[in-house]
């Protein structure tokens, strides 16, 4: 009788060991032989999957709305990871021409002349809406917008078929906000959803989802004052608001030290910064404030451990914070990226952690209800308590939500932070670039990797001078076997609970996979100068999200206000028309060649407030399919 072994197991026993694995152990483990790939095939299994780590992702959404296509979704999504963590993309292309662009939940918003447009990216839409500026302004109600020009428009946010545009208004104190519906919604009264006032050069968040809406803007109450943040909520069914001031979030750097997120509609606000540092000599914390829509009333806030000061300075130029949602738990989690001189050392490192927020339910569950409200009426002595947490001499001591959500140095499990350097990875290789020429500086949760856009200049042919070029930069890790090759046992778990039992997590180990940097310094001059069609790229701003990045950059032959619109796409499935294979290019092109046949498409001649038309990207017709 021969051994037991995966592949000769019965298909019960085998469906149990098969479940238990996260989606990328389950394609590693269908590439070991034919009999298990063809056992993984099931849809029985991956649809377990799907539902134990996929479940809040896109892919994992779909598969189980249709309730079908399991297998599909984890392969599909293992794809997509790969190819981020090896900076490996499928396909790169130029979208548009525009002169400012947002990039959400897959959908490109930019503007062209005096049109707002919108394309489905990831669905590779064959038809994009367009919103016409000068009908928009052309028939707003009497107030300080300026309705002569539509070139003072600026595109703010976009969510849900929903953009946001901030009218700026010369030298008035006020700029105007609109928030227009560019979807077809029968039960909408109107396309303008709100039409609004908030000061001028004072920066603005804004945060929406279909039915409601969050913003809020920074602004000093008198000339010796550090300022507070004013915040609404508007309702898009009801046109009923909610105001309030917060008291507690000073003047921090919106995505650096204060960030602000929706989540299922309530609004979460985490902050480093403090009023006062009398109780955090030694630690730091995230102060995170969550608040229910409709309801000024409901609010909770408290603080989550940081870090302690004696971990290190801190290189701020490269701090990054973020509200984000986790693909596996779907809980709200805070990403942080910081640059530190560990414990002093003249090194200086990225690290990327990941702190679990509570939800709303597990807030209110906890009694962590608050009042941040600002209350002129209420003594001095009230307003420094307004959060109900003072004297927190030790924050182990108030932590009502338990270790979860507050863990000391000894107690941070491998999976929630990320150095980007591992000891075993040689300093040699580590390819850094300074701040001036990063792009872009993101971090990619589902892959674990960092993503950089880089500027890498290359030496012309004459020697004298130097070319820019744009580069993929990543950085990645993935989990280690359980098994310990030294011993051969299972590697032991580091932490422990107070009554003993060991911390989940608290075993795992990870490895660097290295860095990678992409195009190869091989690749042809068509990609690069694709990638940067200028010999200086100049300003670029970009913006990724889980499966592609997008970034804005100067090419020739466009106008000043015009910048090319360029499309990384790590997902197999987004692949726009026409776009030729880079193996099948026989001649090299030069460098004015490839330039002199840009071409801006014609803006439509519609006079309606939304209508539809042909993407630019079919106009433009420049990419390549890489693989």
């Amino acid at each position: 009788m021969p051994p037991p072994r995966l592949d000769n197991l019965p298909f019960d026993v085998f469906y149990q060991i098969a479940t238990s694995l996260d989606d990328r152990d389950s394609i590693q483990l269908s590439r070991t032989n034919r009999i298990i790939h063809d056992s993984m095939q099931s849809e029985l299994i991956a649809r377990i999957t799907v539902e134990n780590f996929l479940q809040h992702s896109k892919e994992g959404s779909i598969a189980l709305q249709a309730q079908a296509g399991y297998h599909k979704a984890v392969s599909h999504r293992f794809d997509i990871n790969e190819a981020v963590a090896t900076a490996a993309p499928y396909s790169v292309s130029v979208l548009a021409y525009g002169s400012e662009f947002l990039y959400q939940q897959g959908f490109l918003c930019y503007r062209a002349g005096q049109e707002i447009r919108l394309l489905d990216v990831h669905r590779v839409a064959q038809r994009e809406r367009v919103l016409n500026l000068h009908e928009v302004l052309r028939h707003l109600e009497s107030g300080p917008m300026d309705r002569d020009t539509a070139e003072s428009v600026k595109l703010i946010h976009y969510n849900d078929g929903i953009v946001v545009l901030r009218v700026i208004n010369g030298d008035a104190l006020e700029d105007g906000l609109l928030a227009i519906d560019m979807e077809h919604r029968p039960t909408r009264r109107g396309r303008l959803l709100l039409q609004t006032v908030v000061p001028s050069n004072v920066p603005v968040f804004v945060r929406n989802n279909s039915s409601y809406m969050w913003y809020g803007c920074f602004t000093s109450t008198a000339a010796n004052s550090d300022g507070i943040w004013s915040v609404s909520g508007v309702d898009f069914v009801t046109l009923d608001t909610i105001e309030f001031q917060l008291d507690r979030v000073f003047d921090g750097d919106l995505g650096q030290t204060l960030c602000f997120e929706m989540y299922k509609e309530h609004l979460y606000a985490v902050s480093t910064q403090v009023a006062s540092n009398d109780d955090e000599h030694f630690s730091s914390f995230y102060h995170w404030f969550c608040y229910a829509p409709r309801q000024k009333d409901q609010n909770w806030n408290d603080r989550i451990w940081r870090r302690e000061h004696l971990e290190g300075p801190i290189n701020e130029m490269w701090t990054e914070l973020s509200i984000r949602t986790d693909e596996i738990t779907g809980h709200p989690v805070i990403i942080e990226c910081r640059r530190e001189w560990r414990h002093g050392k003249s090194e200086n490192h990225r690290t990327t952690y990941i702190q679990l927020l509570p939800t709303p339910e597990e807030a209110a569950e906890a009694g962590l209800r608050h009042s941040p409200w600002v209350n002129d009426n209420e003594d001095e002595d009230e307003d420094e308590n307004v959060n109900g947490n003072d004297n927190l001499e030790d924050i182990s001591d108030h932590d009502t939500l338990g270790e979860t959500f507050n863990q000391r140095p000894e107690m941070r499990r491998c999976r929630n932070y990320h150095a980007e350097y591992e000891h075993t990875l040689h300093q040699n290789s580590r390819r850094e670039f300074i701040a001036a020429r990063t792009k872009h500086r993101s971090y990619h949760l589902s892959a674990a990797a960092f993503i950089d856009l880089v500027n890498d200049p290359v030496p012309e042919a004459d020697g004298l001078r130097s070319r820019d070029r744009i580069r993929l930069r990543t950085v990645s890790r993935k989990r280690k076997c359980p098994i310990d090759e030294g011993t051969g046992l299972l590697f032991k778990y580091t932490q422990f609970e107070a009554d003993g039992r060991p911390v989940e997590g608290s075993e795992e180990q990870f490895s660097s996979r290295g860095v990678h940097l992409w195009p190869a310094e091989d690749s042809p001059s068509e990609l690069t100068q694709l990638l940067c069609p200028d010999t200086r790229a100049g300003s670029v701003h970009a913006i990724s999200d889980e499966r592609s990045l997008l970034y804005s950059i100067s090419s020739p032959g466009l106008t000043p206000d015009n910048r090319a619109l360029i499309l990384i796409s790590f997902d197999p499935k987004i692949r726009f028309s026409n776009l030729p294979t880079l193996r099948s290019l026989e001649m090299p092109v030069t460098g004015d060649k490839f330039l002199a046949d840009i071409s801006v498409p014609r803006p439509s001649s519609s006079s309606s407030l939304i209508h539809e038309a042909t993407p630019f990207y079919q106009a433009i017709c420049r990419g390549y399919w890489l693989r």
